[in-house]
């Protein structure tokens, strides 16, 4: 047989068909295997990657933010101790207040203690003073029963009469200024904005929990001193102001008894009645307006040294704010 009629001469297997080309043989299953587990673990470092990318970025933003936000935080409690500085400042001031109405805040003594308030009772004792010699006049003239049965007026108790009657007559249509009463308006107002806004919102940016508790008793004292003045205020206006309307209708009462006095020279059965009834209101009221007097001293003594320990305190506590500004001012806003 010739070698060109062979079956493998050519390249053709023996009983088969020769394949169209090398190119379109396929690939050993091994290899395409290998293909396809190279491209995942590449997809799978690539998908890392980025998660590592995202969470790196997620956390440089919450480390900028924070740092936002501690510096914002900073500048707000530096911003609050100031307000408050402020605040306290102003209510220190209300001393001031008090002072014009009650005297001097170091004056706590009872007897000394009530500033221009003294006034008022020095005016009322003086007028009820008047009426009582009055009394007496009338009394030593008109009542004490005398050996001849004879009425004897005390020397210059007539000249009383005729002055006390004469004041009483002028005033008919006029104002009388006897037992004149204003009513009293004490209670200072202490600010508290900064404190209000400190509960509801600030309460979490203060860092010094020691000095908001100072704080919070400086606020706390100011409210017991208004506490304090209200009740002098209400007992100087409901027990002394119907103690001067008793005193002025008894002394309206005595004007009349002089006036029948004076005109006629002499007293009725009535009058000598109302005179004895007058004698004992003047001292019921006498020792009634004293009882006013003595309890309002004691309750001025006590608001005026809560009011001094109020003053330590603020002057205290404002040191303290100052020492805190330093701090805060020096350390690192991201801190």
């Amino acid at each position: 047989m010739p070698p060109s009629a062979h079956p493998l001469a050519h390249g053709v297997p023996h009983g088969g068909a020769a394949p169209a080309s090398a190119a379109a043989a396929p690939r050993p299953p091994t290899a395409r295997k290998e293909g396809r587990g190279g491209n995942a673990l590449e997809l799978i470092i690539d998908k890392a990657v980025d998660f590592a990318l995202i969470f790196v970025g997620l956390y440089a933003a919450t480390a900028v933010q924070r740092c936002q936000d501690t510096a914002k935080e900073k500048q707000e409690y530096i911003s609050l101790l100031r307000d408050f500085r402020g605040e306290i400042g102003a209510n220190l001031e209300q001393e001031a207040s008090i002072e014009r109405d009650l005297g001097a805040i170091e004056l706590t003594e009872p007897g000394k203690n009530l500033g221009p308030m003294q006034a008022t009772f020095k005016h009322f004792f003086e007028e009820l003073g008047e009426d009582e010699k009055i009394v007496q006049c009338m009394h030593a003239e008109f009542v004490v029963v005398h050996a001849d049965e004879q009425p004897h007026s005390p020397p210059g108790c007539h000249a009383l009469y005729s002055q006390f009657d004469s004041s009483h007559r002028e005033h008919d249509d006029a104002e009388p200024d006897s037992f004149s009463f204003e009513p009293a308006v004490l209670t200072p107002f202490y600010r508290r904005e900064v404190w209000q806004l400190y509960l509801a919102d600030g309460v979490k940016t203060f860092r010094n929990k020691d000095l908001a508790v100072r704080i919070a008793e400086i606020y706390a004292n100011a409210d017991l001193v208004e506490e304090q003045i209200a009740d002098i205020e209400d007992t100087y206006n409901e027990a002394f102001m119907p103690q001067v309307g008793r005193t002025a209708a008894t002394d309206m009462e005595l004007a009349e008894i002089v006036h029948d006095e004076e005109t006629q020279h002499g007293l009725s059965p009535a009058d000598m009645t109302l005179l004895l009834h007058v004698d004992e209101a003047i001292k019921e009221e006498h020792y009634a307006a004293l009882e006013v007097e003595r309890t309002l001293e004691l309750k001025v003594e006590r608001m005026k040294k809560t009011v001094l320990l109020l003053r330590s305190e603020i002057e205290q506590v404002q040191g303290a704010i100052d020492e805190e500004l330093e701090v805060q001012r020096a350390k690192p806003d991201d801190e």
